[in-house]
């Protein structure tokens, strides 16, 4: 009975949810936009100064013109310095024409520039994560499973992270904290093993996690996952995938702390009247006060 009723509640769901997906077949479901984001970091590296950051979000196995050209032209466009693809590639299957798009992504932006990637909870969770994972490998983009890695440029350097959330991150109420989010974190940040500050830029999938991202001293956070609130009433976003209604965190720029967060509306999955979206960070040295 328990599992004719998890069946029932599935198919119920895929339905509403394919229904809403048709919504990304009309003329401005399909039309791409980017948002730029300028912003000064009081501690960026001197040999950073107008690094372009690309992120792609939230896929879930859309295709945006013949080997994803239109998606690729409007990334090019953006002169990007680094790519970074924040998880939910895929949707439900992981076969066919929604495999050829991601593997296209995958293929098309590690051609751009140097390309990080991160798994969302569609990945996490999928029966098809081996496949995933192999086509990843074949591929120029590097997967960070909580972990980090150091770029170096000109002499300076910046701490890239991905942190890996799916089912495990259990999309509890706001005030709790699952404990294993934290251990991780904890080991990619052991903060007495610094002795200085590293400009750090975390992937990590979930927004509405920033308050735990916000304790180890985090510049910039690229999250995605919300879909910009599934529809606007207003400014505020309807309801967004395990945060309820009216979620706090959908789209945007969020400070908190002194941790920047900027949340990619997404590029597919259910939406209504929200357009497919690519973001632009351009990071800036802070000047001091008085001086020009």
């Amino acid at each position: 009975m328990e599992s004719r009723e998890r069946f029932r509640h599935n198919w119920l769901r895929r339905t509403l949810t394919r229904i809403v997906c048709l919504w990304n077949h009309t003329p401005k479901g399909r039309r791409l936009q980017t948002d730029f984001y300028w912003r000064d970091f009081e501690n960026l590296p001197e040999a950073f100064e107008g690094f372009r950051i690309v992120q792609v979000t939230d896929l879930h196995g859309r295709c945006f013109g013949k080997h994803q050209e239109i998606l690729v032209q409007k990334v090019k466009k953006q002169r990007p310095d680094l790519i970074l693809i924040t998880g939910d590639m895929m949707d439900e299957l992981y076969a066919g024409a929604e495999r050829n798009a991601v593997r296209w992504l995958y293929k098309e932006m590690a051609k751009l520039a140097p390309c990080f990637a991160i798994l969302g909870n569609h990945e996490t969770r999928s029966e098809y994560l081996p496949e995933i994972l192999a086509d990843l490998a074949c591929s120029h983009v590097q997967l960070l499973r909580n972990e980090s890695v150091l770029l170096l440029r000109q002499g300076g350097q910046i701490r890239l992270s991905g942190l890996e959330t799916g089912l495990q991150s259990g999309l509890k109420k706001e005030g709790e904290d699952p404990d294993h989010i934290g251990e991780i974190l904890a080991r990619m940040y052991p903060r007495h093993r610094e002795e200085q500050h590293i400009f750090t830029v975390l992937m990590a999938h979930k927004p509405e996690k920033i308050h735990l991202y916000s304790r180890y001293d985090i510049d910039l956070v690229f999250s995605g996952h919300a879909h910009g609130g599934l529809m606007k009433i207003g400014p505020l976003g309807l309801l967004a995938p395990g945060l309820g209604m009216f979620p706090k965190y959908i789209q945007g720029t969020y400070d908190e702390d002194g941790t920047y967060m900027i949340v990619g509306r997404g590029l597919g999955g259910p939406r209504i009247g929200i357009p497919p979206e690519i973001v632009t960070v351009e990071m800036h040295r802070k000047r001091p006060a008085g001086k020009e």
